[in-house]
C-alpha cells in the first residue's frame, strides 16, 4: 500500500473536465507543490472530480491548498499523485478563500521557467517518463485555429450515465451531464528554441470549456470573437509576457503530445525573476 504524504501546492492549471465512468467527469489539476526549503516543483493530481465536489472543496486557480497524496500506481509520470479530498485544507483571509496575485505567484512561478517546448518534446523522445509539465516561454503566437468539438461518442455518454446510478446506499448525484463543448481550439505559436518548426497544441484549459458553456446560446462567429479576445488578445500583446503551462498524456502512445493546460501572462515590466526565493 503507497503511503500517502501531506502536500502544499499552488494550483497553476485546472483541464477541461472530459467523461468518466466511476465519477460522471473528470479534471487534471496541476501545480507547484511548495516545499519548506522554499523551492517549488511540479505535481499532477488526478483524478478531480471538480464539478461534483462539495462547494467548499472547489479551489481557483492560483490558490494554495494542503492536501495529502499519494503517487500513481499507473501512471509512471513522475509529477502524478492522486488526492485524498476528505484531507483538503484551504486558506482563508477576511472569510474568503485566498488566491496569490501576480506579485506573490511571480515568484514561485518564474523559478520553474523553461525548459522551451521543443526541449520538453525532445526530452520525451528520449524518455517516455521524463519531465511532463512545464511553463514556456512564447516567442510567437499566430491566430487561433478552431475545429469543431462533436457530440460525445455513445461510450462516453455510456459511461456517463453509469456514474450516475444510484451508489449502495441509494444516493444520486444530481449534478448535471457533462455538456461537450462546441469548438476544440489550438494554438499556434514558437517556442523560445532558436531552430523551432513551431507548435499547434489543443487548449485544454477549463476556462475554456467554461467560457464556451456559459456563451453557449450565442452564434459560432460570436463564440469564435469572445474565445479570441480571451485566449489570444488578452494573452498576447505589449502589456504582457507570454507563457503557457504544458502538459502531455499518460497514454504511452500520445505521451508525446503536449496541450496547453493554461496561461501565465505577468506584466511584461514586471521581474520576478529577481526576486525568487
Amino acid at each position: 500500500m503507497m503511503l500517502s504524504e501531506r502536500a502544499r501546492v499552488l494550483i497553476t492549471v485546472k483541464a477541461s473536465p472530459e467523461p468518466s465512468k466511476t465519477y460522471g467527469d473528470t479534471v487534471c489539476v496541476a501545480g507547484i507543490r511548495l516545499n519548506d526549503d522554499g523551492t517549488g516543483s511540479w505535481v499532477r493530481i488526478y483524478p478531480v472530480a471538480f464539478r461534483h465536489l462539495d462547494s467548499a472543496q472547489q479551489f481557483a486557480k492560483f490558490e494554495v491548498i494542503d492536501v495529502d497524496l499519494t503517487r500513481a500506481t499507473k501512471d509512471s509520470r513522475l509529477e502524478s499523485h492522486r488526492p485524498n479530498w476528505e484531507t483538503l485544507s484551504r486558506q482563508e483571509k477576511n472569510g474568503k478563500y485566498k488566491t496569490y496575485p501576480n506579485d506573490a505567484r511571480g515568484p514561485i512561478l518564474e523559478q520553474l521557467l523553461g525548459p522551451t517546448m521543443c526541449e520538453l518534446r525532445a526530452g520525451v523522445d528520449a524518455n517516455l517518463s521524463a519531465q511532463s509539465l512545464g511553463l514556456v516561454e512564447v516567442r510567437d503566437l499566430k491566430p487561433l485555429r478552431f475545429a469543431e468539438h462533436g457530440p460525445w461518442t455513445a461510450r462516453q455518454i455510456e459511461d456517463m450515465k453509469a456514474a450516475m446510478q444510484p451508489d449502495i446506499f441509494g444516493d444520486v448525484d444530481e449534478t448535471p451531464m457533462l455538456i461537450p463543448p462546441r469548438f476544440k481550439v489550438h494554438y499556434d505559436y514558437y517556442c523560445m528554441t532558436p531552430t523551432c518548426n513551431g507548435h499547434k497544441p489543443r487548449i485544454l484549459d477549463m476556462e475554456l470549456s467554461a467560457l464556451q458553456y456559459h456563451n453557449r446560446f450565442k452564434s459560432n462567429e460570436e463564440l469564435k470573437a469572445l474565445i479570441t479576445q480571451k485566449f489570444h488578445a488578452e494573452m498576447w500583446n505589449e502589456r504582457v509576457r507570454t507563457y503557457f503551462f504544458v502538459g502531455n498524456f499518460a497514454d504511452i502512445v500520445k505521451r508525446k503530445n503536449f496541450s496547453v493546460l493554461g496561461v501565465y501572462k505577468p506584466p511584461r515590466a514586471s521581474a520576478y525573476a529577481d526576486t525568487l526565493f
